[in-house]
């Protein structure tokens, strides 16, 4: 039985980092979920560890009914599993179309549910789940709203989950990335106007996914790299949520931005 490793969202941004950083850990094949079989061909060529590349579009049915067709057939011993697939979108409610906010749930919430629900059986004691969560995750947050929402659900379950696996020894850890250099912002940024520009601070995605996979070792239920990530979660804790959106509508300028429309 293969020791594996399940990555989605693996051929770009923080997926592809966390497939470079377990190459080392000794699965005997990583298993890298995208839809772009070209990025996943070429990630393939980077790594040590044999690599299985699944092309899926997890905003599809029928990919989960692959994903869980192969899993009966290869009947792998899954030790981590990590769901990065997900993006957001900047904007006021009416700048984004429904149909992006529709596509926003079922990537960063439906689709984590499903992976991880359809993944659990092939897990052994004392397995691995990261679910990417995001520093958003702890505030309501105007002109981001529907991914801020998605992400707090991701955060809730994935801590929610961890106690729930705990007689079997698996871990769940809800991972919350500040701004991260990444290519986030080239599909955030495509609606009407660029609403959200101000990036307080930009952390390095090696260092976020690093963070990440040493606080999955320790079990901890969340993970957030960096001082200002860490500052902005606290306070979103002991300030009022009002203030909390008073502050971010501030430090973005969008007040003065959307005056006018």
């Amino acid at each position: 039985m293969k020791n594996i490793a399940v990555i989605t969202g693996a051929s770009s941004g923080i997926g592809k980092e966390f497939c470079k950083q377990v190459d080392s850990y000794g699965f005997d094949e990583i298993w890298a979920i995208a839809r772009n079989q070209d990025k996943l061909d070429l990630l393939k060529s980077e790594l040590r560890t044999p690599v299985k590349t699944i092309s899926l579009d997890l905003m599809e049915k029928e990919s989960f009914d692959k994903f869980e067709e192969l899993l009966k057939q290869e009947n792998p011993s899954v030790k981590m599993l990590v769901n990065c697939s997900g993006f957001g979108k900047f904007g006021r409610y009416d700048e984004i179309p429904v149909k992006d906010s529709e596509e926003m749930v079922l990537t960063n919430c439906i689709a984590t549910i499903k992976m991880t629900y359809l993944t659990i059986p092939y897990m052994p004691n004392k397995s691995k789940i990261l679910e990417i969560a995001s520093i958003a995750a702890f505030q309501p947050i105007p002109y981001f709203a529907i991914y801020g929402a998605t992400k707090a659900f991701v955060l809730s379950f994935s801590r929610a989950l961890n106690v729930e696996l705990k007689h079997r020894e698996i871990s769940v850890t809800g991972v919350c990335p500040f701004w991260t250099k990444t290519n986030f912002f080239k599909v955030a940024n495509t609606t009407t106007n660029k609403a959200i520009t101000n990036y307080s601070v930009m952390y390095s995605v090696e260092k976020v996914v690093a963070k990440a996979l040493k606080d999955s070792k320790k079990g901890k239920d969340k993970s957030i790299y960096g001082a200002v990530a860490k500052i902005q979660a606290f306070m979103a804790k002991i300030l009022p949520h009002k203030a909390i959106m008073k502050i971010w509508l501030k430090q973005q300028n969008l007040k003065e931005k959307y005056k006018n429309k």
